[in-house]
């Protein structure tokens, strides 16, 4: 195990929430990439794909495999997975307008999820799509939507897909308009998000292999 420091990393998550932009720079989104990552024992899968907006069609994929030294750690997990997703991300051929994470973003205890996290580093919007609630309240909107409150913020929103519910949340550069407006167009015929299914469905191709 690794001489991986918990409270270190909890105190740099605070300082580095407060760069976190709430507000979209999202102009004229032409390629969108999904982040996700599977385990096979104590080795991960990363998948990095490529795809562009808004056919939402596959035009490239990264894999990248490397053992896990940093713990699960609840609250923590860019910190175990971040570092092989991001060199997943580097070695795409292009760069993207929006990323969408396997997990949280701003709905996260210290608002600084691993949606965030990667935006951050990559100075990019980011999207967290998760499958359980993390952080937060749901509150319903006058519209009749569901949104993830924090405090008196409103920084995600539940996405009914399938019958089922995701937790979508702002990363980085995306405002929670913005989040609302494009999130119906990520989707074709999956539970996901086009992006984040077809890295998953890669992630696992490759785990099983």
């Amino acid at each position: 195990m690794s001489n991986f420091d918990v409270n270190r990393a909890i105190a740099l998550q605070r300082i580095l929430s407060n760069k976190v932009i709430k507000y979209s720079y999202m102009v004229d989104v032409r390629r969108v990439v999904g982040l996700d990552l599977a385990y096979a024992g104590d080795i991960a899968i990363a998948v990095a794909a490529l795809l562009s907006y808004p056919d939402l069609t596959l035009k490239e994929y990264v894999v990248v495999k490397g053992r896990v030294e940093v713990p699960y750690i609840p609250g923590l997990l860019a910190f175990r997975e971040a570092p092989l997703m991001l060199k997943a991300y580097d070695k795409l051929g292009s760069a993207a307008d929006l990323i969408l994470v396997d997990g949280h973003g701003l709905t996260h205890p210290r608002g600084f999820g691993i949606a965030s996290h990667i935006g951050l580093v990559l100075d990019t919007p980011s999207i967290g799509v998760a499958k359980r609630m993390l952080y937060g309240s749901i509150v319903r909107g006058l519209d009749g939507s569901e949104y993830i409150a924090v405090g008196k913020d409103i920084y995600g929103i539940v996405y009914k897909s399938q019958g089922r519910d995701l937790y979508v949340s702002i990363g980085h550069k995306v405002s929670i308009e913005v989040l609302k407006n494009i999130l119906p167009r990520l989707f074709k015929s999956h539970y996901l998000p086009e992006p984040t299914y077809i890295a998953d469905a890669i992630s696992k191709k490759y785990r099983r292999a």
